[in-house]
């Protein structure tokens, strides 16, 4: 089974969103006490997770890859 880095790192964006927005939903809603910063800190630490492999895409399509 081969992992592709495109997948992985949309699915670890789309995680991203859906916490912040969830949070920002829960605090809104349920418990205005919830810290958003930690919420957002979260979210934005299952996206960066994956930036190397962004990095590495990117760096592919500049600078060529393996043919």
């Amino acid at each position: 089974m081969e992992l592709k880095g495109k997948p992985l790192t949309l699915g670890a964006k789309i995680i991203a969103a859906m916490l912040a927005i969830g949070g920002l939903v829960v605090k809104a809603f349920w418990s205005p006490a919830l810290d958003i910063d930690a919420v957002i800190k979260v979210a934005a630490f299952v996206a960066l997770v994956f930036a190397p492999i962004d990095l590495s895409l990117l760096a592919t399509n500049i600078f060529g890859g393996k043919k």
